[in-house]
């Protein structure tokens, strides 16, 4: 969403940076073309959820509030499930990899920024026993499994 409003070049609407001789007219003009842009890209349930917003500011701040939330019960829930990722078999590579790439995202969210210093051994150990070999290659450096 942020890539949108900084594609119309309206972001600033929703970060206040705005230069000093911006007029009022533009401000508005901005304001408006955020909002919009904002609002038909949200599903019907979240609309409801914070339509009641009357600047984009303010849409974003509500959408920030509902959807970014960093308090330590959720926090612990995505560390618990990052350390105890399996990969999925019955999905292929690319989903597994999308899956644990979007629980880093989120708890980079709330904060913790080392975690990238995890995600290799996470995503070694997540590879079932039944690849020990693949593993082990992986590990030591081998080119190739025999």
């Amino acid at each position: 969403m942020k890539g949108i409003l900084i594609q119309q070049k309206v972001f600033k609407a929703i970060s206040d940076t705005y230069p000093d001789n911006a007029t009022e007219e533009k401000i508005v003009k901005d304001d408006e073309i955020a909002y919009s842009s904002i609002i038909l890209n949200l599903s019907d349930s979240v609309i409801r959820k914070v339509g009641t917003q009357d600047s984009a500011k303010e849409l974003w701040k509500k959408l920030e509030e509902l959807y970014t939330e960093t308090s330590l019960p959720t926090k612990l829930f995505l560390l618990e499930n990052f350390f105890k990722y399996k990969l999925d078999l019955s999905k292929n590579i690319n989903d597994n990899i999308d899956e644990f790439t979007k629980l880093i995202q989120d708890i980079k969210l709330t904060g913790d920024k080392s975690i990238d210093d995890y995600s290799p051994i996470v995503l070694l150990n997540a590879i079932p026993d039944t690849y020990n070999d693949v593993k082990s290659a992986i590990k030591y450096g081998r080119d190739f499994v025999i």
